[in-house]
């Protein structure tokens, strides 16, 4: 199996792939995430629309999530009643 090397950045373990092209590499494309810690862009006319990252990565980045949400809800308890729009534009901006 050869290494995806189409788009690689000046980074290493970050590798740019066009959709067109993951279509037919996907199988290959995980194998690289998981065996070497690699991040995949996938882009489309040169312009990165998502990324593939190892699970135990991307479990992290939810678990930071969560907890900022938590305590974004722990904040808002100790607030006067507000309509749920108010708090959605708060939380937005």
């Amino acid at each position: 199996m050869s290494a995806i090397t189409h788009g690689a950045s000046d980074y290493s373990g970050v590798i740019e792939i066009p959709v067109s092209e993951l279509r037919d590499r996907l199988g290959e494309t995980l194998e690289q995430v998981d065996r070497e810690d690699t991040f995949v862009y996938v882009t489309r006319h040169g312009r990165r629309i998502g990324a593939i990252m190892p699970a135990d990565i991307a479990e992290h980045y939810e678990d930071m999530e969560d907890a900022y949400w938590s305590r974004r809800a722990e904040e808002a308890r100790g607030e006067s009643t507000r309509s749920l729009e108010s708090v959605i534009a708060d939380l937005e901006g």
